[in-house]
């Protein structure tokens, strides 16, 4: 059994999407469960402590973890990850870790005890070392993007000209990078892929979009995600190279 740990529905669908796109090209990669976290300290070793706990009682293997990098450093990710897992192992009353990640796509393994062993690895969404996955989104798409970039390029302006300070996440600003690039990714999905009278709930569901299956468990006839993002881009090369050591 497989688990991920990533920080949202919103990850989580894009991942099965390009799970599935790396299952279809090659063999067969599969998540078996995913559990939501954030960069918070305590939510992630609540998740990894349950991820833990998962593999003695529900025989799980193989543990992934996926942050965005945002405007941090690989480093200092891996230093948060390796901070919560030797809380978690000393909450579970685990053997000692003597391994600690040093790199992504790479898994370290961790005694549980004298028989039983997981996998871990980590993983950390960026584009050229900075950004999450609004920010791979952004650079994958397929379509024209009119709406949406008149969207996040009016209100770069806009915010700057009435004398509001646009910022980095964990900065003192009146709106941030990442919410405006949200803000992208809605308006292309919603309005730069769609005609007007298709604007409904159901076909701008995330959830459907992604992976075919609206938030209310509807299954939909198009999976449009393919569509308006590449899913073979060259940038998703090093997230596929991750998932795929998830067979």
């Amino acid at each position: 059994m497989n688990i991920l740990i990533v920080e949202s529905d919103n990850d989580q669908y894009f991942i099965e999407a390009i799970v599935k796109k790396v299952s279809s090209e090659t063999k067969f990669y599969q998540i078996d469960e995913y559990k939501h976290s954030s960069l918070d300290e305590k939510k992630l070793t609540t998740q990894i402590t349950n991820s833990l706990t998962d593999t003695v009682s529900r025989n799980v293997s193989k543990i992934g973890i996926i942050l965005d990098m945002d405007d941090s450093t690989q480093e200092k990710r891996i230093e948060l990850i390796n901070k919560c897992l030797k809380k978690s192992f000393s909450e579970c009353g685990y053997l000692d870790l003597h391994g600690l990640l040093t790199n992504t796509n790479e898994f370290i393994t961790c005694q549980i005890d004298d028989y039983l062993s997981v996998k871990i690895a980590c993983f950390f969404t960026n584009i050229d070392g900075k950004g999450e996955l609004e920010t791979i989104l952004k650079e994958i798409k397929v379509a024209e993007s009119i709406f949406a970039d008149c969207l996040y390029d009016g209100w770069l302006k806009c915010v700057s000209d009435r004398g509001k300070k646009l910022g980095g996440k964990g900065e003192q600003c009146d709106i941030s990078d990442k919410e405006l690039l949200k803000l992208w990714v809605d308006f292309y999905k919603r309005f730069d892929t769609l005609k007007r009278k298709d604007r409904n709930e159901e076909n701008t569901d995330w959830r459907g979009i992604m992976t075919g299956i609206t938030k209310k468990d509807k299954p939909l006839s198009n999976t449009r995600g393919e569509d308006i993002f590449d899913l073979s881009s060259k940038k998703l090369d090093d997230i596929k190279l991750f998932l795929k050591m998830f067979d």
